[in-house]
């Protein structure tokens, strides 16, 4: 009796604002924040420190968005310790430094008279979003067994607190049996977002202090601090992006019901997409890792052309295991007619193929003509570079999550047909904006670029169409959650 009502006590929690509301917030947010990038701020590129800075406010706004779904979709907070501060709400108040960080930098002659406002804005930010990951990565790794009841909340100091994180126990390491693929994508998924986030800290104090306590390290590397800013970069941005991307897809298992009992062959399909999934996320996590701690250059496979200036991107191959693993999801997915026929699941798995498309295979048609891109077509390159991130990264990613979370939260059709047209415009315009003015007129005033334009313009618009059809749900006042 005494375990019981200790469990009831630990695992409830009276939330006074519902995620409803931190959702539809937090998408207008974030459109408000993509659409001042274009109408007030920079070029459709993030080169410049103000640039790379701002877009930390949509990327919090992103990792806010996955935290909620995770939240739902995994019923974590049925047991969340009331002694904590919620999930949801260190997520929000992360979104809302991240956007006074990014209202600063947007414009370069503000934040260079308010420098360290801005920054403090987003060091709090980035402080809370890892705390969100890495409280979600210990939910999520304790809740078969607080389902199951066999979990021991007492510790009395570290040592302890670590050693109860661990099924030591053979009842406690049973209630691990059977979890889904899912669960496990997205266990590791978090914990590949925590290494990248480490990788941006880093990146972020050398930027700041200088090579500080880390010189040493440095010159082992063999790097300056430039370099090792450098080699940071874009393993930090990429594993982060992917591990989001990989949370989408494991989010999103759950919520098409696409493992659910009786699934039959799809089942298992979706079973084998998500393991292919992990595979690639752990090869990612290692192999960029490698990148940015020990200075390791990824070898080029299937090197040719003059000089082997052609060829594929280590990393990049191992970074294209996690799209494949998507791919075979999506087969899974689409393999039930309900599923063909949910015009909101056909957007969602259309911003992963885009996703796929855009990331990787024009990313690997580049790199074989490589010898051709850094000459004759060094423009198109230059655009590639510029429409990638933004699109493969940044705007597809928020997209599949808005189509997400409307499928979670809407229940009137008329709202849910009109958020998926207008993501799937969006999708389509990005998609072919992004190929055309990579392939065709890589100019910065012809059709090409401005369909580019055109298409991120509408899948923000998508973001706030989508927010606004959460708002108007009616739900129930919120009320204490329960195990």
């Amino acid at each position: 009796m005494a375990d019981v009502e200790f469990r009831t006590a630990t695992y409830t929690h009276a939330h006074h604002l519902s995620l409803r509301t931190l959702t539809w917030t937090t998408l207008a947010i974030t459109a408000v924040m993509g659409g001042l990038f274009f109408a007030l701020g920079f070029p459709p590129t993030f080169d410049t420190f103000y640039e790379k800075m701002y877009f930390h406010s949509i990327g919090i706004g992103i990792a806010a968005l996955l935290c909620y779904l995770m939240l739902e979709s995994f019923g974590l907070e049925a047991y969340e310790p009331p002694i904590d501060f919620p999930l949801r709400y260190r997520a929000f108040i992360a979104v809302v430094f991240g956007a006074l960080g990014g209202l600063l930098a947007i414009n370069s002659s503000v934040w260079a008279n308010l420098p360290d406002v801005g920054m403090l804005f987003f060091v709090v930010a980035f402080i809370l979003v890892v705390d969100v990951g890495g409280a979600l990565f210990v939910e999520l790794l304790l809740l078969p067994r607080k389902q199951a009841g066999n979990y021991r909340g007492d510790s009395r100091n570290v040592i302890g607190y670590v050693g109860r994180l661990l099924p030591l126990r053979p009842e406690e390491r049973a209630a691990y049996r059977g979890l889904t693929s899912a669960y496990w994508l997205a266990i590791i998924s978090l914990a590949s977002a925590g290494v990248a986030a480490m990788i941006g800290f880093v990146n972020l104090w050398v930027r700041a202090f200088g090579p500080s306590f880390f010189g040493g390290y440095l010159g082992w590397l063999g790097l300056d601090a430039n370099g090792f800013l450098g080699a940071t970069l874009d393993p930090h941005s990429h594993m982060i992006a992917l591990a989001i991307f990989a949370g989408i897809v494991a989010v999103a298992i759950p919520q098409f019901r696409a493992c659910a009992p009786g699934a039959g062959a799809r089942r298992n399909l979706v079973r084998v997409g998500a393991w292919i999934a992990i595979v690639g996320v752990i090869g990612t996590t290692l192999i960029l890792s490698a990148v940015a701690f020990l200075n390791f250059a990824p070898p080029t496979l299937f090197q040719g052309g003059p000089g082997g200036a052609n060829g594929m991107a280590g990393d990049d191959a191992v970074m294209s295991i996690i799209f494949i693993g998507a791919l075979v999801v999506a087969a899974g997915i689409l393999a039930d007619p309900e599923s063909r026929r949910h015009g909101l699941r056909l957007a969602v798995v259309g911003t992963w193929a885009a996703t796929v498309v855009i990331t990787a295979v024009e990313g690997f048609w580049i790199e074989f003509h490589e010898d051709t891109f850094q000459a004759a077509q060094k423009a198109n390159d230059a655009a590639f570079s510029a429409a990638h991130p933004m699109t493969g990264i940044f705007v597809l990613t928020t997209l599949s999550l808005v189509l997400l979370l409307v499928d979670a939260h809407a229940t009137d059709q008329f709202a849910r047909r009109l958020a998926a047209s207008v993501g799937v415009i969006g999708l389509v315009a990005a998609f072919a904006g992004t190929t055309f003015w990579t392939f065709v007129d890589p100019s910065n005033s012809g059709p090409s670029y401005w369909l580019y334009i055109v298409g991120i313009a509408v899948c923000y618009l998508a973001v706030l169409a989508g927010g606004l059809v959460i708002r108007s749900v009616r739900t129930a006042a919120p009320t204490a959650t329960m195990p």
